[in-house]
Parts: C-alpha cells; structure tokens; sequence
C-alpha cells in the first residue's frame, strides 16, 4: 500500500494512493490541496505496476518538485521521496500492510545471551579525545558522526513533522550501515511501542519486530549488537520462534528528559555481523533523533499556543487571552448557561454612509471603526462575540463574571458614543457625512459555547437575550444608549435614565431606557482619552 502524508499549516492529512490521483485545488480532484500557489489540476501520481508509482506534472504555473528537483515528464517515485507543490510539503511512503507487521515475544535471557556488544548510555555518541586517536579507524569513526549528523540536519531542517523526520533518519542510517529491515518505534501516551517509520529491501516479507527487544533496550537505555537472534538453541524448544534475522543493531531514542522511542536495525546474513563501531554511528543517529523529536513537540506546543492566544485575542482583552492560554481563565467550549449582559452596536444609514467606497477603503473604514469600539470593550474586560457586516456584539459575564457586569456594558456604551461625537466633530471639518451609531444594551441568560463542525468551530453566544440585545439596539437612534429593564434594575443607581419606549416582540413586551449620563458624585470609570 503507498500513501501521501500532506503538510500544510492547517496539520497533516494523509491519503491511500489508487491507481490514478490527480492533485490540485479543482474540487474534482482526487486529492484536492486548496493553496494559492497550487494549480486547480497541478499533478498526477500513477500506478506503473511492476515500477511502482510515478508523478507527472500537468502544466502547473509553479510547478512540481521531488526531493527539490523540479521534474520534468515522468518521475518514479521512492519510499521517502519529499514532494513539493507551491508551499505544501508532501511525503510519499510505500507502506506495508499492518498484515505484515508481525511482532514477537522472545526470551529475555535468551536475547541477552546473543549480545556481542553494547554501550552504556553514559559513553554513547562520546567522540575520542586527540590523545586517545590511534590509528586511521577511530578517526574514520568520529567522522562518520560528524558527517551523519551535518546530513541529517541539512536534510530535516526545521521540519516538524516526525514521520517526515523519522523516515529520513532511517535512510541516512541505510547508507552507512545496511540493512534489510528497520524500524523506528515510538511510544504512545499509553506507554505502548508503535511503528512510526520502516524501511525495507523486500516489501514482501513481514516485518517483524521482537516486543521483548524493545523493551530490554528501552529499560536498559543501552545500545547492543545481536548475533543470530533465533532466541533458543534447540528447533524442538517449546519457545523457539524461526526468523529471517540473524544481525540486529538496537538503540534508545532518549534525551535528557525521558525515553521516546527505540530504532532496531536487522540482517538476513549471519556473515556480516554489526560491529560496536556500527552500534556507535547508531547511538549517534538515535540522538540526533531524539533531539528532533524534542524540537518538533516543544515547536508544535509553541505553534498551538500562539493559536490559542491569536484565538482569544480576537475574543478578550490581551490580558484576559494570556489568562486563557495559561488556564487561569477557563473558556469552557461545551456549551453552558450564563448570567450576562450584552452590547450591540450598529452603524447608522450604514449603506448611504459607505455608497461608493472601493472594496478596500470599505474594509478600511470598518477595521478602523470595529477597533475604536473593540478597545472599550477590552477595557472594561468585555469579551467580543462578532463583528457582522455594520454590527458589534459584546458581552459581559463570559467567560469571566464581575459583579457589575452591567455597569462595565453600559459604561463602555457611553464611553463609545462620547467617542463618535469627538470623531464627528473632525469628520464635520473634513466635510465626510457624519457616522452614527445606536447602541443597545440587555441583560439575561445566553448559552455559550463551541458551534460548528469540527474544523470550523467558533465560540458563540445563544439565547433569548441575544435577540433582545439586537432589538433594543435596531430602535436606538444616532447618539442613543438604549437598555432593557433588567439592566436598568442593575444600574439605575449610577446613571441618570429615563423611560424611552416599548417593544413588541413574539415572546412579550421589552421596556427599553435611555441613558442620559452618569448620576454626579457617583465614582465612574476614568474616560481618560476623552478628556
């Protein structure tokens, strides 16, 4: 079975590969890559029967790549081959059958009677100091690790994909030291050896893999060398396991925090034994290894949590998104019910006020607006549900609560109002039409949480409040701040209000009130950009 693991910024996808693939962003397409620099039909990858698969580009603007080659015409693909389209990375493996993946329970003190060599962890991948170099060998062999290790960093870059990294380590390992099989085991969270990268001369045969080898290594951290592992003397022995193998290299895959992962390397001839020079170049490889593998978790945890905050950071003020990627601030994502107060701003006569703006200076003006608005909102620790079109919903009391949630929403009303008019007195003088906006405030119960499928989910407030919040704020005029009776109950003590009208909606009637100003004498928010 051959497959395509595809890297883009969104994560890895994989795909089976069939006789015919066609990539490219055409929705037709077998496999359809939606990036800017890639053609709507870019390339195909064929099956050749005997000669295994092939890739062709189809006239591409950009073109295909193959291990950094541009191709031209027919290109017959290998196990491992890095492929590149536009700013995608794509590798292609010619995978095994988990049928043929066969793992073996051994005697231990039968493997361990097979050990021609071993190094401990403390002198593993330790280059010989000038005065102990004696001959041409020992100096042969501080090379290689050097060379190893400049050709593994060369090829993997800053690539974070493991089986990407994986797979290369195992073909700078087949080139110094040759092998018939090889494998590179990981453990899972559960504390269990999976297969993460093989390489093979014969497809045909199982790769087989000794469960009780991995886990000497892995308990001993000791690199060893096996001579004829068919673990027991006799063919009649009740635990004699027949096995194609007759050489093995073993490694750890540890860094100085913890155990990762093991690399077994096996021979079909029992005329060409590893040797501990072979062990040695092999430590080498598995700590190059485990070095990537650290590199790559602590840059994925990185890249997660800067989308985590890029995420909340268009939700929360900065201080509140630090709160949230640091888990002070839980921003449960399921779905519960909250006590809040909701803020609507709309854009008044919103269609004469931009008749005739370029798409561009539309989207200008309203990210210039949207961000004033914002600002007051993040300051009085509100949390920002959406901007739609000509509209701005906030809200206070998720995903953190204060006790005068209602007071900080009305206060970040008029802070925005008293805000348009300086902004208006300015637009008067430039001769550009006035903008206007009516603010609606309400308080009750909403739902919040995750909406969406999988790959699109967004937090997002629910509920009868919600659409009473954009009732209030549809009847406020230009200058207006209008809030229903449960906020009036909640800040009549510290603003002047009065009485404005009533709204008919299906599920009753909705008392509206207008805020006037803040009561005197009562302590207030500092307006201090407003003067």
């Amino acid at each position: 079975m051959a497959k395509l693991y595809i890297f883009t910024k969104k994560g890895r996808s994989e795909y089976n590969l069939v006789d015919h693939n066609v990539i490219g962003r055409h929705p037709k397409n077998r496999i359809k890559i939606f990036e800017a620099g890639i053609s709507k039909v870019h390339c195909l990858i064929a099956s050749e029967a005997e000669q295994g698969f092939s890739i062709r580009d189809l006239g591409s603007r950009n073109g295909t790549y193959v291990n950094d080659t541009r191709i031209k015409g027919k290109t017959y693909l290998k196990d491992g081959d890095d492929i590149r389209m536009g700013s995608t990375r794509c590798l292609f493996r010619e995978e095994m059958e988990v049928r043929k993946i066969k793992w073996i329970e051994e005697d231990e003190e039968a493997i361990k009677r097979q050990i021609l060599h071993k190094v401990p962890p403390e002198q593993l991948n330790k280059f010989f100091p000038q005065t102990n170099i004696i001959d041409e060998e020992m100096l042969r062999a501080d090379y290689e690790r050097l060379r190893i290790s400049f050709e593994l960093q060369r090829d993997i870059g800053f690539d974070l994909h493991v089986d990407f990294i994986l797979g290369r380590v195992l073909d700078r390992a087949f080139e110094v030291l040759d092998f018939d099989q090889g494998v590179v085991l990981l453990l899972d969270p559960e504390g269990e050896f999976a297969v993460h990268a093989y390489k093979t001369k014969d497809l045909d045969k199982e790769l087989t893999i000794s469960s009780t080898l991995a886990d000497l290594v892995a308990d001993d951290g000791q690199g060893v060398v096996l001579m004829n592992p068919n673990h027991s003397a006799s063919r009649e022995a009740p635990d004699f396991i027949e096995t194609p193998v007759k050489a093995t290299l073993a490694v750890p895959i540890r860094d100085e925090h913890e155990l990762q992962g093991v690399i077994i390397l096996n021979r079909w001839a029992a005329y060409n034994p590893y040797s501990e020079n072979d062990l040695n170049l092999l430590s080498n490889v598995a700590n190059k290894t485990a070095m990537f593998i650290r590199n790559s978790q602590i840059a994925k945890s990185v890249t997660r949590e800067s989308l985590d905050r890029e995420r909340f950071r268009r939700l929360l003020s900065p201080e509140m998104a630090e709160m949230a990627v640091a888990g002070q601030l839980p921003v449960d994502m399921d779905g519960r019910q909250h006590n809040a107060t909701l803020l609507m701003a709309n854009i008044i006569d919103f269609k004469t006020l931009t008749d005739g703006l370029a798409a561009d200076a539309l989207i200008a003006f309203l990210n210039g607006h949207f961000e004033r608005l914002i600002d007051r909102v993040f300051h009085h620790e509100g949390m920002v549900d959406k901007c739609m079109g000509d509209r701005l919903l906030a809200v206070w009391g998720v995903p953190r609560s204060h006790e005068d949630d209602p007071f900080r929403a009305v206060t970040a009303a008029v802070e925005m109002q008293k805000m348009m008019e300086a902004i208006n007195e300015q637009r008067q003088k430039e001769e550009q039409p006035l903008l206007e906006i009516g603010i609606g405030v309400a308080t009750g119960t909403v739902v919040a949480g995750s909406i969406g499928a999988r790959r699109t989910r967004q937090y997002a407030i629910l509920g009868d409040t919600v659409n009473t919040v954009q009732a209030v704020c549809a009847s406020a005029r230009s200058e207006q701040v209008l809030i229903c009776e449960k906020t009036f109950k909640a800040v009549r003590k510290q603003f002047d209000i009065d009485e404005a009208h009533t709204l008919q909606m299906r599920d009753g009637a909705v008392k509206c009130f207008e805020i006037i100003g803040a009561q005197e004498g009562r302590p207030q928010q500092p307006w201090s950009y407003l003067g």
